[in-house]
């Protein structure tokens, strides 16, 4: 099936819904504000493209959820057009492309490289840990570890491009509030 089709506004909503965590027909419609009926038609051909799973739920009560949906696994869909290169493809993710992604959507398109730069000097430590946060200024982004099990001392360094330099500093204090998430172990199913 062709992905292009899928991503229209109520098929994108489903999935941004589906990002917090697994939901059923009624959930996803009462968010929606939609029919169930829609709702139910979009999750099929969402789940026959292989972008979300369906769990059916031994549930006898009335008025509770029989089938729960699911985002299928970690996937982009990626469009290159560049001078010499076009392609379209589906992609399985890692957990490294993730935090990639997630850098390239950053919304300070000055603090990529420097961001990029730094994650490449974690990574050897991804499967050490639960989460990576960021906070970042004009002059230094602060990486927040937290790590599953004995932290590791990551001494501060600096990145420099385009005639800026930024110091990276390496901390597993983070400060209450919210922080742009680069890394997250998951596990998946309903919480």
């Amino acid at each position: 099936m062709d992905h292009e089709t899928l991503f229209t506004a109520s098929k994108w909503t489903i999935l941004k819904h589906l990002e917090k965590g697994p939901a059923s027909p009624l959930e996803l419609s009462n968010e929606c504000e939609t029919s169930i009926a829609n709702i139910s038609q979009q999750l099929r051909l969402l789940e026959m493209a292989g972008l979300v799973t369906s769990e059916r739920i031994s549930n006898r009560d009335k008025g509770k959820p029989r089938i729960l949906y699911s985002l299928a696994g970690d996937l982009s869909y990626m469009i290159a057009t560049t001078g010499d290169f076009v392609e379209k493809k589906v992609v399985q993710l890692s957990a490294r492309n993730k935090a990639v992604m997630k850098i390239w959507f950053y919304p300070d398109e000055q603090l990529r490289y420097t961001l990029e730069k730094a994650f490449w000097k974690l990574e050897q430590h991804l499967d050490k840990l639960n989460t990576i946060r960021i906070d970042a200024d004009e002059s230094a982004v602060t990486f927040y570890l937290d790590w599953k099990h004995k932290p590791v001392e990551i001494k501060p360094f600096t990145v420099t491009h385009a005639g800026t330099t930024r110091q990276v500093i390496v901390s597993t204090d983070a400060p209450p509030g919210d922080l742009y998430v680069l890394h997250t172990h998951t596990m998946r199913g309903r919480q």
